[in-house]
């Protein structure tokens, strides 16, 4: 089985077998961030995200990026980035967010590999891939992308292959990862961008068919029309 099998889909590239389980550790946040956006009915609504979602979602990209600072070997203690936490709370404080978990003073023992303890092959219902949701919003299509993307680059570090810790510049790849989530929750989300949708009906969610939508052509109808002339 080569290294990272099984992945599906969005996850296809995801390493599923390393050493380090910090990397685990920052995950665990980043699924919890994921089950909110498949669970949240604000998706069934084409017209975007209102301001109560836009900041819980928030919240919980804090939690991610809280997580990151914590896992980041960082004895200079360099900046590691602070828009996430300016985005939520201007004055808030993350206490120890600057420092790693400990025991970075000792050299470890090198460990054994561990498997990620998510299944990302489409089997689990809490994970579902892409082509297992139902997003009225395309929102939806773009945030749980920018996540998913997120939770593979996690598993794709350079510093997988330590047994603890990430390193400063990793750290800064995933904090770049996390910016690009709040860029798009600022750019979609809000009581200020939502828009007004006149259509609220889908054409596969007419009860007489998608042939009685107006301006729509199916492939059914135009071979009916081809073979008609």
């Amino acid at each position: 089985m080569p290294t990272g099998d099984p992945g599906k889909e969005q996850f296809r590239r995801i390493i599923t077998q390393f050493r380090n389980l910090h990397i685990m550790a920052a995950l665990g946040p980043l699924f919890d961030f994921r089950s909110e956006i498949v669970a949240n009915d604000e998706f069934g609504v084409r017209g975007g995200l209102d301001e109560t979602t836009k900041n819980h979602y928030i919240e919980h990209l804090l939690a991610c990026d809280r997580m990151r600072r914590r896992v980041t070997y960082n004895p200079e203690k360099t900046p590691l980035g602070d828009l996430i936490e300016k985005a939520i709370n201007a004055d808030l404080t993350l206490t120890g967010s600057t420092e790693p978990f400990g025991g970075d003073e000792i050299q470890e023992a090198p460990g054994g590999l561990v498997l990620l303890p998510w299944s990302v092959d489409g089997t689990d219902a809490n994970i579902p891939l892409s082509s297992q949701l139902n997003f009225r919003s395309q929102n939806a299509l773009v945030l749980l992308g920018a996540v998913d993307r997120a939770v593979v680059n996690w598993t794709r570090l350079e510093s997988r292959f330590r047994t603890s810790f990430i390193y400063v510049k990793d750290s800064m790849r995933m904090y770049g990862s996390y910016v690009q989530i709040l860029e798009y929750l600022k750019a979609f989300a809000g009581d200020s961008n939502r828009v007004d949708m006149a259509s609220g009906v889908r054409p596969t969610e007419e009860p007489q068919g998608p042939t009685d939508s107006p301006n729509l052509k199916t492939e059914t109808a135009r071979a009916v029309a081809v073979a008609t002339k």
